[in-house]
């Protein structure tokens, strides 16, 4: 399955084989799972699975370069609508000049509010994603001290939390090209699953430890819950063609420009700074709604400090052989 942790020598962990309904060893130890990034060969891919793939490869155009194709279409029909003069005749233009100005000046209104709120959503987006990532790390912190003060019978919680971040590492900072994936229903299934299984399989003797446990149990739910939350948020972040149709409205706008616009150089130049501007929103857009992948990204540094904290931890209390 693939989000399960292995033990060394290869077998599948203590949760997958009691999902399966199989018998566990006495000297199997119960490893926690939390979400993690998927195997490759073992994920069932459904239709809707399926077309989201299609989606991500078409998609995976760099940012810059679906931005320079914006500002090039757009410049285009400015230079399309000063070549139509030659074609229009000249009463023609002049008694259109006050139509044509009107349906811009609506068009200017409609491009400024949508781009204006798509720049703005992008950027929610970006900044949900980093504020849901630092609460992680408090969260982290308190699953792992409560497993350690329970006592020795949790090790292999704690031991199943770090290979849990490592894995939601390669999750969300590994595929540099097509970002965080989803959870599939069997991940998600498999991952609630393990964690009551491992929770259940300890035996708490103490006020102390039962609390403890709760706080463990509340705390990991919360990881599970918010991590796949974040996977969520990434997979459409903007309704379907939105963006296709601010590149259509942004070409009725030059071309319409360009159809009244004198014919000399500071109105090409004056198009053409226009043009770059409508590519560097739809850059930033493009960027701020994908914040693991791109120029503008958020950074692993929390997480690989988290880990490192972790694993040094292990080895301070792992005894000398």
């Amino acid at each position: 399955l693939p989000c399960v942790n292995h033990n060394p020598s290869g077998q599948a962990e203590w949760a997958v084989a009691h999902s399966r309904g199989s018998r566990v060893g006495p000297n199997r130890e119960p490893r926690l799972v939390l979400p993690a990034a998927e195997t490759s060969g073992t994920r069932s891919v459904s239709g809707m699975q399926r077309h989201a793939v299609w989606r991500q490869t078409v998609g995976t155009m760099h940012p810059l370069y679906r931005a320079i194709f914006v500002a090039a279409i757009t410049f285009g029909a400015s230079l399309v609508g000063m070549a139509l003069q030659w074609e229009v005749p000249a009463d023609v233009l002049t008694a259109s000049k006050g139509s044509v100005g009107a349906m811009t000046g609506l068009v200017t209104l409609l491009l400024a509010l949508v781009l204006g709120l798509l720049v703005f959503t992008a950027f929610s987006v970006f900044t949900t994603q980093r504020d849901e990532a630092y609460s992680l790390g408090p969260m982290v912190a308190e699953v792992d001290l409560a497993l350690e003060l329970y006592g020795p019978e949790a090790a292999g919680g704690r031991a199943g939390l770090r290979g849990a971040l490592q894995r939601s590492r390669t999750r969300f900072f590994g595929d540099s090209e097509r970002g965080p994936q989803q959870f599939t229903f069997e991940e998600m299934r498999t991952i609630f699953l393990s964690q009551n299984s491992f929770f259940d399989r300890l035996k708490p003797e103490t006020e102390t430890q039962r609390g403890l446990l709760a706080t463990a149990r509340d705390q990991v739910r919360k990881l599970a819950d918010t991590q796949m939350l974040m996977a969520r948020q990434l997979a459409n972040p903007f309704p379907p063609h939105v963006l296709t149709v601010v590149i259509c409205w942004a070409s009725a706008l030059f071309l319409g420009n360009g159809l009244v616009a004198a014919t000399n150089t500071v109105s090409v130049l004056a198009h053409l700074a226009g043009a770059v501007s409508i590519g560097i929103a739809i850059f930033l857009i493009l960027e701020l709604s994908h914040p693991y992948t791109g120029l503008i990204r958020l950074s692993p540094e929390g997480i690989d400090r988290v880990l490192e904290i972790l694993s040094q931890t292990e080895k301070k209390e792992t005894p000398a052989s």
